[in-house]
C-alpha cells in the first residue's frame, strides 16, 4: 500500500471535496517548494531534494485517491454547490476525463501560475526593507 494522507471523515461527497482541496493545496506547495529549492537561501528551509521527492510521491498519492473517489457524475454537483472551484475543478476533469493531454497542460498551467504569484508577491528582504 502506498502511503497517503486522504481520510474523509465519512464519504459524503463535502467529505470527498474537502480532502481532495487538501491534497490539492498540498500538490501545489510541494510544487513551490521544488521551485524554490535551488534558489539561494531556500535549501536550507525546504529539506533535501530527496525529501521534497517523498513528500512529492505521498502528496501524489493522496492526490490520486482522492480524484478517484469522484465519479464524473458528482463534478456538477460539485460545481453547483460551491465545494471546489474553477482551478481544482479543471485539474479533476482533466483526471477524469484521462486525456492526457489536457491533464499535462493544466498542470502546467498550475506550475506557471504558482511561479507567477510567488514572483509578484514581495520577497521577506524586500518587506524588512520597510522597517
Amino acid at each position: 500500500m502506498k502511503a497517503h494522507f486522504y481520510h474523509p471523515i465519512d464519504d459524503s461527497l463535502e467529505a470527498k471535496a474537502k480532502a481532495f482541496k487538501e491534497a490539492y493545496r498540498a500538490w501545489l506547495n510541494i510544487e513551490a517548494s521544488f521551485h524554490f529549492h535551488d534558489q539561494q537561501g531556500w535549501e536550507d528551509r525546504l529539506g533535501s531534494k530527496e525529501d521534497l521527492q517523498s513528500a512529492m510521491e505521498v502528496t501524489t498519492n493522496t492526490l490520486e485517491m482522492a480524484i478517484s473517489s469522484f465519479s464524473i457524475e458528482d463534478l456538477h454537483t460539485l460545481t453547483q454547490e460551491g465545494l471546489i472551484d474553477r482551478n481544482e475543478l479543471d485539474y479533476l476533469e482533466s483526471y477524469l476525463s484521462k486525456d492526457k493531454n489536457t491533464k499535462t497542460s493544466i498542470i502546467e498551467a498550475r506550475k506557471a501560475e504558482v511561479r507567477n504569484l510567488r514572483n509578484v508577491e514581495p520577497s521577506r528582504s524586500d518587506f524588512d526593507k520597510d522597517f
